[in-house]
């Protein structure tokens, strides 16, 4: 598709340079929705089901490769019930740095642009902000593909981590290499998805839970979480509002 799509990150933070990571979609195939009204859901059962998920994904030899966040945004969480973000484990086979990817077989998918956390260095849960800066071995410009199987993307906050935390795919773009000053400015960063040449939501890193660094604390924070392991990438949830990709 010659409209294409892409993340570009500005090069207002010290050791920060812009590192687009341009991609491609294509129109999704009719996939059936959960239509049936339900009853409110504990988030403690979300993460019950994400656990089964987990393990099934285990059995069939797929890899571990980070995790996520989402519901990032502190503006909608009042409304929302929330107090915290949610995470959600990701998968090798849902990670790629293609710059052309299919949307075949995803239900309502959106696109948001994501800074996404590689480390280098395990950390234990509760690690403070300085640990995290000094494990962050890389950081680079990426959009991660979410969908959702509740119809018009109405669900509650337990619905969304039993579905697989909206992850679809982490498309990553050129990694580059941080120090911890640089990891720390990463909030400060300008963060643009386009189409076509065109800008079509935009927002600054700190908006996602105070920026990457931050953001990662609150991982570590949260319940189920044992730590970061060395290798782990970690998209820290989006500054920007998520983006339907045309059907």
């Amino acid at each position: 598709d010659p409209a294409g799509w892409g993340a570009a990150v500005s090069d207002s933070a010290p050791g920060l340079r812009s590192y687009p990571a341009p991609m491609v979609t294509r129109p999704a195939s009719p996939t059936a929705w959960a239509s049936q009204p339900r009853e409110s859901v504990p988030i403690a059962d979300g993460y019950t089901v994400g656990r089964l998920l987990a393990e099934e994904q285990v059995q069939r030899g797929v890899r571990r490769v980070g995790a996520k966040l989402g519901f990032t945004n502190q503006m909608v969480w009042s409304e929302l019930g929330l107090s915290t973000p949610f995470w959600s484990p990701i998968y090798d086979t849902a990670v790629t740095d293609t710059r052309s990817v299919s949307l075949a077989g995803l239900v309502q998918p959106r696109i948001e642009p994501e800074i996404i956390l590689g480390f280098d260095t395990e950390l234990p849960a509760g690690a403070t902000l300085e640990a995290i800066s000094a494990a962050i071995g890389w950081g680079v410009a990426g959009c991660e593909i979410v969908q959702c199987h509740y119809p018009r993307w109405e669900m509650e906050p337990a619905d969304a981590i039993a579905d697989a935390g909206l992850h679809a795919l982490l498309v990553v773009g050129e990694r580059i290499e941080m120090d911890p000053v640089s990891a720390r400015a990463m909030a400060d960063v300008e963060v643009e998805l386009w189409q076509a040449g065109t800008v079509v939501s935009s927002g600054r890193g700190s908006h996602a839970l105070g920026g990457a660094v931050r953001a990662a604390a609150w991982q570590l924070r949260m319940p189920g979480v044992d730590g970061i392991c060395a290798g782990a990438i970690v998209p820290p949830g989006t500054p920007t509002t998520p983006y339907p990709l045309p059907p």
